[in-house]
């Protein structure tokens, strides 16, 4: 049997880091593009699914579905705020280096 060559061709290219806080609820994902193009995903945990309703009848699930609403908005608050002191750090960071 003849052996046959493939010349393959990059039809994409990139460059991928996947960082973690230590505590498993802040990812960060990086990825470099062959164009040099930088992506950056940033996801918590704590807020990634939505609200459900559940009960026996209509009227438990729209009860159960408020409250859910109401713990996820804490969450979302608290989530802001710790990313917003996280944003003012790097912020602040940044000017520094600046100077």
């Amino acid at each position: 049997m003849e052996h046959i060559a493939i010349e393959w061709k990059t039809e994409s290219s990139e460059s991928k880091t996947e960082q973690v806080s230590p505590d498993g609820r802040w990812h960060l994902d990086t990825k470099v593009e062959r164009d040099g193009v930088r992506r950056a995903t940033l996801v918590n945990y704590d807020v990634l699914c939505s609200p459900i309703g559940m009960g026996g009848s209509q009227l438990e699930c729209w009860r159960d579905f408020v409250d859910h609403c109401e713990r996820l908005s804490a969450k979302l608050e608290k989530v802001k705020a710790e990313a917003a002191a996280i944003l003012a750090g790097l912020e602040n960071d940044k000017t520094e280096e600046q100077k």
